[in-house]
């Protein structure tokens, strides 16, 4: 009996250690620096490179404005879009401009069925019927000058739901939360540090990724990523999941002139951007651009294909790999490498993606080459 309890009481302390050890009320751990020092672009210096979240929600916990904003400050986010559930009849979409030192960008989420596909609106001011059908809602969007965003593409009943938006998430933070199993995110918040936890969640959603890399073959459409509202998982007392953390995990890098809420708009519209995991190396600039005969063209743009374009890829740090790929397709790729040139053979869609870990660390918007 001496000896089963000692084994007892060994095991409770282990157990007692790995939960110590877990993500409870822990940060990522991104490796921030110690002042947020806005970047000028790579390649692009008259513009700056702009962190920020896109597609946030936090009417769902109760969290304020102001709280948020100064979330935000301490994760060295410059921008928040703000995209609460629609209301019928209001247009209570946040208060656009600066709460303390982050720019917020008014915005709402509208159903597209009960499939959880969304239709987005950023930078919106007037009523917009949540029950509207999801062309409408586009429609809409673009009335006021607004950005339209498809999220959760792979979700939608018919393309003809998304045809004319502007930019689709390819990956939505809630949405792949939600396709864990709660019992196993537990255990995982229970034992594994912050990073460990986050890192694990699917990055890479190739159902979203397939539908628009479809649709940018043959139109612009800016690459997204979203977060959604808090998760606020309980484990032992404490809470996985708070927009504390959630803003450590990845970024939305947006180039544009100045810091206002039409410059950042614009640039989201037109593709200038780029999604960091942030949770697998700070990320504080990129570049992925084309070249010919002396000329750039950045990220969202389009170019006449010609056999002297080439395709540039420059990053902060080394990657375990770096991959290019035309509509969707990898065509090139280089190993552990921080940056890499490739000449396309071919007209086409080309973006570039950067691994970690055998997962995505940055994903450029496309160069469109017609």
């Amino acid at each position: 009996m001496r000896a089963s309890g000692a084994v007892w009481r060994l095991m409770t302390a282990l157990v007692a250690m790995a939960v110590a050890a877990g993500c409870s009320g822990s940060l990522p751990g991104v490796d921030l620096p110690p002042a947020r020092e806005v970047q000028p672009a790579r390649e692009f210096p008259d513009l700056r490179d702009y962190r920020g979240i896109v597609d946030c929600r936090p009417g769902e916990s109760g969290v304020p404005q102001a709280k948020l904003a100064d979330l935000a400050h301490d994760a060295q986010i410059d921008f928040i879009c703000l995209t609460d559930h629609a209301r019928p009849g209001s247009s209570d979409y946040g208060i656009g401009g600066f709460t303390g030192e982050t720019l917020i960008v008014p915005g709402a989420s509208f159903p597209a069925g009960a499939t959880g596909a969304e239709i987005v609106g950023l930078n919106i001011h007037d009523p917009i019927d949540p029950n509207a059908p999801p062309p409408a809602i586009v429609e809409a969007i673009h009335r006021q000058n607004g950005v339209a965003v498809a999220v959760a593409p792979s979700r939608f009943g018919s393309a003809n739901d998304y045809a004319l938006a502007d930019a689709m998430e390819v990956y939505n933070l809630r949405k792949a939360w939600a396709s864990e199993n709660p019992a196993t995110m537990y255990m995982r918040a229970m034992f594994f540090d912050a990073g460990h936890f986050f890192s694990d969640l699917d990055l890479r959603s190739e159902g979203n990724l397939a539908k628009y890399d479809q649709m940018a073959a043959g139109a612009r459409v800016t690459l997204l990523a979203g977060m959604g509202g808090e998760e606020n998982l309980s484990v032992l007392g404490a809470k996985v999941g708070t927009f504390q953390q959630l803003f450590q995990v990845f970024t939305t890098h947006v180039l544009a002139p100045e810091r206002e809420i039409d410059p950042i708009v614009d640039a989201l519209k037109r593709g200038h951007s780029y999604v960091s995991f942030d949770i697998l190396g700070y990320v504080p600039d990129f570049a992925f651009y084309g070249r010919s005969a002396g000329a750039k063209v950045m990220m969202g743009e389009e170019a006449t294909f010609s056999p002297d374009v080439k395709l540039e890829v420059e990053l902060p740090d080394s990657a375990d790999q770096i991959a290019i790929l035309r509509d969707g397709a990898p065509v090139a790729s280089a190993e552990m490498a921080a940056s890499f040139e490739f000449q396309p053979k071919a007209p086409g869609a080309y973006r570039a993606e950067a691994y970690r870990h055998g997962r995505p660390w940055i994903m450029s918007n496309p160069i469109y080459l017609r």
